[in-house]
């Protein structure tokens, strides 16, 4: 123990060294004390108390009248003390951990030996803040080391909070219950978006009741990621309308599903009871490389578009790569797993004893930690160097791309972490044409016009990435809607590489936000995806409101599984929407080029929400004569009011679709061509 001990301090001092409040040496840890908190008592003497976690049980461990003091009885993990300095009279002058240097303040990291009540309140006090606050700065990852928390009672996640266990497996991280109120009237959780729950287990009793039910009612960018249930899962706030959900590599032991959600996706997860009693009414449900419980009836998860349903059940998943996380190992030390590349896979890429196969990294060793205020220069620095980035919550306005162009990179966001192009640049991330890099949980916000948000590889190659793919996962796209002013963003998500995986996006050009941020004329964005790459596959993708195509796709043998899009709102009149050089009515929502011959897409619900009488030609346009490429199971609705609004056709000129029809009027085709 004294050996590991010692290897952490050495590393932990590596990254504090540069910091005035507290560093490790040697099997100790010292801590300096700032002027301006010495100033604050007459004496200058003060007294120093420790915890083994952030909310545990403070002990003096000694005073001093000096500028620092050295805590030498350490016992465990250097990394899980806390410290409060006081003066004579008890009154807190300071409080400092190496944890809040290494990750800075909006990391918050609790212990099972914190006081359950604290813990509870502050994330619960988090989310009353936070609730209302969909366009705000604030950004916070709440990280639980593996033990019990389910005396902390129920756990609300608010907008911008990534919520997880720092366990190698869920299993390790226990929960008493999570829900996502609704931030606005009548239960509507159409803009819960911006929020995560990951790698814990959430425990109780198995009922359909409202408070007892684990209800993540959400939208876009909320994604469940490796969470085990024993409760019912409730997709839905009351009886309020919800528009899309992601879920992967989870374990449903029960129930999970809803009534009213418009569209869910479910990946390599284990559904041990189904949709239970709920009837998941809506348009799209797609089910993905997913393992049923034995009392779950199966005939009801197969394709059944063709009888009117609205299942899409696909056996296995072709090719594909879990999201990295940061997790606690046996050795104390922060890491991240990076999963193994799985080929034709179903259900679950871990165990209760195994958190799968992978490659695990020291976050001290390996990696950068970028802290608001670091320039991207320096990111670039450290790349170059050899290091992988871990983001910090916070929002990073980057004076230059962050380019990445070493093979096997990992940059990985905590909380939200958002990137922005800063004023003049062509975008925020280049990726260079190499193999098996990893994007994951990222934010991109546009605040200022550039050509593209992320962009991977410099220009379409013949390269192949076959046995090491680039990932790109829970990458989610804001064009608009934070700040006021004009910006211009031409290709938000620019994909020029092959073989590179999507797992889950949402690309959105803003519908609404702050005054003087959204309009026609104001958040220009033609294109959310543009794929050149060949070979590019990419599973749940949201993708809304652009001006031109939503997805234009160039690239041979893609691969798109589950989509969710909304038509632009706003366009002001017919002559302002036109495609085909002014010949064809609107843009389709997924626009497959005429040059392609092998493509495969699946699962789509595709509306439209027109303010005006415009009419769009069809929602998705593929080559006519091209054999093999394949649509299946593509529906359209109609959530305008009528008349003369809507799509012409579902796919190309075939099947007529939502124009100057009734309100909620659902079409679709299920094979093209047929």
């Amino acid at each position: 123990m004294r050996k590991i001990l010692t290897i952490l301090c050495l590393a932990l001092a590596t990254t504090a060294a540069s910091s005035q409040t507290i560093r490790s040496e040697q099997r100790s840890i010292r801590i300096t004390l700032p002027d301006s908190v010495r100033a604050k008592t007459p004496t200058g003497r003060v007294n120093i108390l420790r915890a083994e976690s952030r909310v545990g049980k403070y002990v003096l461990v000694g005073k001093t009248k000096t500028e620092t003091f050295t805590d030498k009885k350490l016992k465990a993990n250097p990394a899980t003390y806390y410290y409060r300095v006081e003066d004579e009279q008890g009154n807190l002058l300071m409080t400092t951990s190496l944890t809040e240097e290494m990750f800075g303040p909006n990391v918050l990291v609790f212990g099972p030996k914190d006081d359950m009540t604290t813990v509870g309140g502050e994330i619960n006090a988090l989310h009353e803040k936070m609730l209302h606050d969909q366009f705000s700065r604030n950004r916070y990852a709440v990280l639980l080391l593996p033990g019990d928390y389910r005396k902390a009672g129920l756990l609300n996640v608010p907008y911008y909070m990534q919520l997880a266990g720092l366990g190698r497996t869920p299993y390790e991280v226990m929960v008493h219950n999570v829900h996502t109120p609704s931030p606005m009237r009548d239960d509507n959780g159409t803009c819960t978006f911006w929020r995560s729950l990951e790698n814990l287990s959430v425990r109780g009793v198995q009922t359909y009741t409202e408070e007892e039910t684990f209800k993540w009612a959400v939208s876009q960018a909320a994604p469940l990621r490796r969470v085990h249930s024993e409760r019912v899962m409730r997709a839905q706030w009351g009886n309020g309308w919800v528009s899309g959900g992601y879920a992967a590599d989870c374990h449903f032991e029960t129930a999970a599903g809803s009534d009213h959600q418009q569209q869910w996706y479910y990946r390599n997860s284990v559904l041990g009871g189904g949709r239970g009693d709920f009837r998941e009414e809506k348009y799209n449900y797609c089910f993905q490389g997913v393992e049923l419980g034995d009392v779950v009836d199966k005939s009801t998860y197969r394709d059944n578009w063709a009888e009117g349903g609205n299942v899409t059940f696909i056996p296995t998943t072709p090719i594909v790569r879990e999201k990295p996380f940061i997790f606690v190992d046996s050795d104390g030390r922060y890491k991240v797993f990076r999963p193994a590349l799985r080929h034709d896979s179903k259900g679950l890429s871990y165990t209760h004893e195994s958190m799968g196969k992978g490659e695990t990294f020291d976050v001290i060793e390996d990696f950068f930690i970028v802290k608001e205020g670091t320039s991207a220069r320096e990111m670039n620095r450290q790349l170059q160097q050899g290091k992988h980035l871990l983001f910090t919550p916070g929002m990073f306005t980057l004076e230059e791309p962050l380019h990445i162009t070493r093979p096997g990179t990992i940059v990985l966001g905590l909380g939200y972490a958002t990137l922005i192009a800063g004023e003049g640049q062509p975008t925020a991330i280049l990726v260079d044409d190499v193999d098996g890099v990893t994007v994951a949980s990222i934010m991109l916000d546009a605040h200022y016009s550039s050509a593209s948000l992320i962009q991977v590889g410099a220009e379409k190659t013949s390269v192949r990435h076959t046995e090491n793919p680039t990932l790109l996962a829970d990458i989610f796209v804001r064009v608009g809607g934070f700040r006021p002013g004009k910006v211009e963003v031409e290709e938000s998500i620019l994909i020029n590489s092959n073989d590179v995986i999507g797992d889950h996006f949402w690309i959105w050009r803003a519908d609404h936000g702050v005054r003087g941020s959204v309009g026609w004329d104001v958040n220009v964005a033609p294109y959310g995806l543009v794929v050149n790459g060949d070979h590019v596959t990419v599973y749940g993708l949201f993708n809304e409101h652009f001006q031109k195509y939503q997805t234009l796709w160039k690239g041979e043998y893609g691969r798109t599984y589950f989509y969710q899009c909304e038509s632009p709102y706003d366009a002001p009149d017919q002559a302002s929407y036109m495609s085909e050089n002014g010949t064809r009515d609107g843009y389709a929502a997924y626009k497959v080029a005429s040059t392609v011959q092998h493509h495969y897409a699946t699962a789509f619900g595709i509306y439209d929400v027109l303010h005006r009488e415009i009419r769009i030609h069809s929602s998705v346009e593929v080559p006519e004569n091209a054999p093999d490429v394949r649509l299946h199971n593509i529906c359209n609705n109609s959530l305008s009011s009528p008349p003369n609004r809507g799509y012409g056709f579902v796919v190309n000129n075939h099947v007529k679709s939502t124009y100057n029809t009734h309100r909620d009027n659902r079409t679709y085709v299920v094979d093209f061509p047929q």
